[in-house]
């Protein structure tokens, strides 16, 4: 115990001296916010840690890693990067080096802080209304960050480009990316992130999300193989009235790779869809926690998390849906398959539904397991052989999901990109 206290210590040491440091190029309201979230942090990391959300994941090397990798990297540029290719006629805004940057001129519904600093942006770093399960990585990003990327649409705004975020493939580096998105008033827009592959470093992604009246949003987030890495990615989701938000994530694991979503819909015929298809392979990890608050009347929800687990990898999901007694009208799906391809794979599903009131149409389900051996038997019976049946039994399971992703493009981006990384 004593060294454990020591190591915790010396954590807290080194990181008040960073926030100190680090700042200097920074305004004044950016190191303010720095020193309000380290001070925020060092309350409550050691019983937040603790928690069942970190459980499964290995929050504490990660931490012990924290201060051990380049928080800048190579020169934050353009210039000193390969551009990755986005997808066609898209919006093209690069993540790199703990920096945004955009190869064309930017619409006005799309700013990045680095650019002006501008204090009226400020409530971007803001701490409230944040789970104590959020709170460890966001106080982290907080701390670290150097840049944020803004959405804002316009009331009756819709947004025909896709918006493409490409976070480039790095190494040895700590980077704190923070996206915030505000729809305005019946506007709408679609956009995928796309993080590449990154050796040996930590990614501590944040998004907010705020959707009011009216608005539409088609967000895609896409997670390639990362090596000896850690990975925490956070979204935070706040809907209005007769809003529709359509989420879909592919999440191909890490060394140590969480997700922590946190939906409330707060109006009525609020609607959220949220799928996501983990396939962590070799020994890394994908760890999925969504908590669903329906806050208003005739709200919906629908969360569908399907896992293919092969070699030594672990998987896991934990999912809860809250709906108070006073809330009436609701509907809340919430399911999660597991298929497990090897002996050695493991996988963790915990869902729950929290329903204190009759007025509302709920159900949950989980199930794990190795490919069906009748249909396995049945297909060699009709002279497929055992390799290609375990193909098309692995391609059916993963289709039941892709197949109702929402865009045509996006839907053929995504199985290419799965049939890619199986090759490999």
């Amino acid at each position: 115990m004593a060294n454990q206290s020591l190591n915790q210590i010396d954590h807290m040491n080194e990181l008040h001296e960073f926030v100190q440091n680090d700042g200097h190029d920074l305004p004044d309201w950016m190191n303010h916010k720095r020193a309000s979230a380290f001070e925020e942090y060092r309350n409550v990391c050691s019983k937040l840690s603790k928690t069942a959300t970190w459980k499964n994941t290995k929050l504490d090397l990660m931490l012990h890693e924290f201060l051990e990798k380049e928080f800048r990297g190579q020169s934050a540029s353009l210039n000193d990067i390969d551009l990755e290719p986005g997808l066609d006629d898209s919006i093209k805004i690069y993540f790199h080096a703990g920096m945004f940057f955009c190869n064309e001129d930017m619409p006005t519904y799309i700013k990045i802080l680095n650019h002006q600093y501008s204090e009226e942006n400020r409530s971007i770093f803001d701490q409230d209304n944040r789970s104590d399960r959020q709170s460890i990585p966001y106080l982290l990003n907080n701390i670290v960050s150097r840049d944020a990327l803004l959405i804002d649409t316009a009331v009756n705004q819709h947004v025909e480009r896709l918006v493409h975020i490409i976070h480039v493939s790095s190494k040895l580096i700590n980077v704190a990316p923070r996206v915030k998105i505000n729809l305005a008033k019946n506007s709408s827009i679609k956009l995928v992130e796309e993080q590449h592959q990154s050796i040996d470093s930590i990614i501590n992604h944040c998004v907010d999300i705020n959707c009011s009246e009216g608005s539409s949003l088609q967000y895609y987030k896409i997670n390639h193989p990362q090596n000896d890495s850690h990975q925490i990615n956070n979204l935070n989701l706040n809907q209005d009235g007769n809003t529709d938000v359509t989420l879909f994530n592919l999440d191909l694991g890490a060394d140590s790779a969480s997700s922590l979503n946190h939906f409330k819909l707060n109006g009525e015929n609020s609607n959220i869809s949220c799928s996501t298809l983990f396939m962590p392979s070799d020994d890394r990890s994908s760890h999925h926690n969504v908590v669903i608050d329906h806050l208003s009347d005739k709200s919906s929800s629908s969360v569908n998390f399907r896992g293919v687990i092969n070699d030594q990898a672990f998987g896991s999901f934990f999912g809860k849906v809250r709906v108070a007694k006073e809330r009436r009208g609701t509907s809340a799906f919430m399911q999660n398959k597991n298929l497990l391809l090897s002996d050695n794979s493991k996988i963790s599903t915990v869902p729950i539904l929290e329903i204190y009131n009759d007025d509302t149409e709920c159900s949950h389900s989980a199930t794990s397991g190795s490919l069906d051996k009748e249909k396995l038997f049945y297909l060699k019976t009709r002279g497929i052989n055992e390799h290609d049946a375990k193909e098309f039994l692995i391609k059916s399971f993963i289709d039941e999901l892709t197949s109702h992703i929402k865009s045509k493009r996006m839907r053929n981006y995504v199985n290419e990109l799965i049939l890619r990384n199986h090759e490999a």
